[in-house]
């Protein structure tokens, strides 16, 4: 019988704390609550867009000529190195020859007698058929006596060719009499791959000789890109090596064929006659194949795309955010043509669009443009303020019905 009164004084205890505590959360003021998801706008402006493709390659010559080694023989001295000028016949290298003359010694003799004795042979044909042309024109000989000492000029001329060719020291002979190596046109020394004292093979280029009449740079492209290309075009190329800025060059020529080592197209691009560059120097071409001028311009990173594909924004009007379907042009590095659904003047939003729909509360948080959606109809052009009102409209009147419908629920319940 005693347990009970605790028992009653212990709920009593708890009932106490119960209603304090309810009473002191009662006493607490809410928080505003702030409306609008927070974005970020920026006003439609027009502008000049290009589509633009950067591909690499590099500084080339117009010309380059390897030098071949005719014979296997040892180096006396080099005379260049890679990076010098030269002149069509300056010397690149001279040969030792006297390996020559102790491996083909008896053939040499040989090849020797043959070729004087050819050479006369040759020489003799010839002024005979010089001889009879003087007196041809003075009608001492006829037409056929001229034509047969042709032919046996020729045959002569035939014989010796053949015969010294079977005999397979034409090379050597040539390298015997002359052993220094010349380059072949004038240009630059591109490489030089021989060392004095240290034998070349056969038929192995030993050095290259470029020509630059233009400096020139070359680049491979794609089969989508080739067809947007035509000779005269204008280029921005640069070329890391000589500057960070850029120069203009002209594409010389477009390969109509693919290189059967690349699969790419090859383009040769002018560069400025007086620009400073070395053979094989790396470079950067920008080809800008398609423009506009005074067109609709926006981030493209404001544009969103639906699930059936179809790509939107959404512009601010007061606090209020509209999605507006949008069609796209051409598209740059940042930014993208708009085609239709914006004419320029209205307030883009830029950050934040991924958490809008249609007819949402918004707050502008960047206050530059915040500002100027304030005033009025904001900075917004008359054809921009027309396309948020009606999109506004039609929103308001989406939600006008909803809340009708909503109401009409409500009394039902009730």
């Amino acid at each position: 019988m005693k347990k009970q009164p605790l028992f009653a004084l212990l709920t009593a205890v708890l009932l106490i704390g119960s209603l304090t505590a309810c009473g002191q959360s009662g006493d607490t003021s809410a928080e505003p609550e702030v409306k609008g998801t927070a974005v970020e706008v920026q006003t439609v402006e027009t502008g000049n867009i290009a589509t633009q493709s950067t591909v690499t390659g590099s500084v080339t010559a117009n010309r380059n000529v390897p030098v071949l080694s005719k014979v296997a023989c040892k180096v006396k001295s080099v005379k260049v190195k890679a990076g010098d000028t030269v002149a069509a016949g300056d010397p690149l290298y001279t040969l030792d020859t006297s390996d020559l003359e102790d491996t083909y010694g008896s053939a040499l003799t040989t090849y020797t007698s043959t070729r004087e004795l050819l050479d006369e042979q040759v020489r003799q044909t010839q002024e005979s058929y010089t001889n009879l042309q003087s007196l041809f024109e003075l009608g001492a000989v006829s037409q056929n006596q001229l034509d047969q000492a042709k032919l046996g000029a020729m045959q002569a001329e035939n014989t010796r060719k053949s015969t010294l060719t079977q005999m397979g020291l034409d090379d050597v002979w040539d390298v015997l009499n002359n052993p220094t190596v010349t380059a072949p046109i004038s240009g630059t020394v591109s490489s030089v791959s021989v060392t004095a004292g240290v034998s070349v093979a056969p038929n192995t280029p030993t050095a290259v000789v470029s020509e630059i009449g233009r400096p020139q740079v070359v680049v491979n492209v794609s089969e989508t890109l080739q067809p947007s290309i035509s000779v005269g075009d204008a280029v921005d190329v640069s070329i890391p090596s000589i500057g960070s800025g850029t120069v203009q060059g002209t594409v010389a020529s477009v390969a109509s064929a693919v290189s059967q080592t690349s699969a790419l197209y090859e383009v040769h691009i002018d560069l400025p006659k007086d620009l400073k560059v070395s053979i094989g120097m790396f470079a950067k071409a920008v080809f800008r194949t398609d423009s506009r001028v005074g067109t609709v311009l926006i981030s493209t990173e404001a544009i969103l795309t639906g699930e059936d594909g179809h790509q939107f924004v959404y512009i601010v009007d007061g606090d209020t955010a509209y999605q507006v379907n949008i069609t796209t042009g051409l598209v740059g590095e940042t930014q993208t043509e708009i085609t239709s659904g914006l004419h320029g003047g209205e307030q883009l939003v830029t950050r934040g669009q991924s958490y809008l729909n249609d007819g949402a509360p918004v707050r502008i948080t960047n206050a530059t443009a915040a500002a100027s959606a304030a005033d009025g109809s904001g900075a917004s052009s008359s054809a921009a303020s027309s396309s948020a009102s009606s999109s506004a409209a039609g929103a308001k009147n989406s939600a006008a019905s909803s809340g009708a419908a909503s109401g009409g629920a409500e009394g039902a319940k009730g």
